[in-house]
């Protein structure tokens, strides 16, 4: 027995599940009858090895409010009294983030009302997925630690460089991926035939995909019964087809396509963008910032897809602009949204943006920030103009 997918779906009844079907403590379950009266350093150091145990495994959910029996079975709740319930949730999130290293991303907490009798309080969840970033420490101790069975053990010295050889391994894996992804687009193997002009390419990855825990069904793409993501709104994926890959849809308002989404069923998404010769110019064009709306719209789109498939929605994105020195980046004078602009030009064939992980609890707009601001400097300018004081993403006026 475990808790939903998606930790705001959670109740009391599901906590109540777990004591009547008794479930047990294992590696990706952990009971504590109490919640830390304070967050002293002793009870830090108790979380954040219990973020990082998860976090280099499998991932689970350490639950606060729920006693076990001799057998690490869960056998009563126990509702525990916050004085302020934003406050503590707070308080976990910044622990994670704050004492692990690299930076655990992701840790969702959630307090579910619950009531026992005449006894009301919360239950606390705390939900860490397995990390591609492993292995992890604790910044107070030093200490690496990883879940095994009911209990968190450290890690010896052998065991910690083969965990870094494994991340090392994984991020290569992706990095390969792409690589393979965009020499089939530039050889004409792309799954959709395009015209030569150059081409955006965003490659989105979830991290329990990139960790092999994710699995997305094509056929409900085909049926219609779920919405492929695209980078504009005003474009839908209206004929989808099947794949070895998974589903795949042209993309465009009308005739030749210029663009497709590609589904992939390890749970990859992957959207092409052949680009234009915009009026005036001599050679295709990048539209200013206004390309970061695109882009947004389609990680969105993709994030709709992992909540509806109850995955996490933290995600990897891999940026890439193909045929970029045939490419004129057009970026209003002033960097605002005038329809006044400079002509900006790379320097080079292609341009491979370093990857952007955006962990679940950051919005998509802020977490893309750094491609963004890479993407025009690439060009020659200083950066994105399109971020408020907040370093939110903001809707563009006019032009661009």
């Amino acid at each position: 027995m475990s808790l939903p997918a998606q930790l705001a779906d959670v109740t009391q009844a599901d906590i109540d599940a777990l004591i009547s079907t008794g479930a047990q403590e294992g590696q990706q379950l952990d009971f504590k009858r109490d919640f830390p009266a304070q967050w002293s350093d002793s009870a830090k150091a108790k979380l954040v090895a219990d973020v990082i145990a998860f976090a280099n495994a499998g991932g689970g959910d350490v639950i606060y409010g729920v006693d076990e029996d001799t057998e690490a079975r869960a056998s009563k709740v126990v509702p525990q009294t916050l004085a302020n319930v934003d406050q503590q949730v707070r308080t976990i999130q910044q622990i994670a983030q704050d004492q692990t290293e690299p930076r655990v991303a992701g840790v969702e907490v959630r307090a579910i009302p619950v009531a026992v009798g005449e006894v009301t309080g919360h239950v606390v969840v705390v939900r860490i997925r397995q990390s591609w970033a492993a292995p992890h420490r604790s910044r107070m101790n030093n200490h690496f630690h990883v879940r095994e069975g009911v209990r968190n053990r450290p890690l010896d010295v052998p065991e910690v460089g083969a965990m870094f050889l494994r991340a090392e391994s994984l991020g290569q894996k992706l990095r390969d991926f792409r690589s393979d992804r965009l020499a089939k687009i530039v050889s004409g193997q792309a799954p959709v035939s395009l015209g030569g002009n150059p081409k955006l390419v965003v490659l989105a990855i979830p991290t329990q995909a990139a960790v092999g825990q994710a699995y997305i069904d094509p056929v409900p793409y085909l049926r219609r019964e779920r919405k492929l993501p695209t980078l504009d709104k005003h474009t839908s994926a209206s004929s989808i087809a099947m794949n070895f890959d998974g589903a795949v849809a042209p993309l465009g308002y009308s005739g030749q396509p210029d663009g497709y989404t590609q589904q992939f069923r390890q749970g990859f998404f992957e959207t092409v963008w052949e680009l234009a010769v915009l009026n005036g110019q001599t050679k295709p064009g990048l539209p200013g910032l206004r390309y970061e709306e695109f882009v947004i719209f389609f990680l969105e789109g993709v994030r709709g897809q992992l909540k509806a498939s109850g995955l996490s929605l933290e995600l990897a994105v891999f940026v890439s602009l193909l045929g970029a020195n045939e490419t004129v980046m057009h970026i209003p004078s002033s960097m605002g949204w005038s329809w006044g602009h400079e002509n900006k030009v790379f320097d080079r064939q292609d341009i491979l943006l370093p990857e952007v992980l955006i962990p679940a609890d950051v919005s998509i707009g802020k977490g893309m920030r750094p491609a963004f601001d890479l993407m025009c400097q690439a060009a020659g300018a200083e950066g994105s103009a399109n971020y408020g004081e907040d370093g939110e993403w903001k809707k563009p006026s006019a032009g661009g």
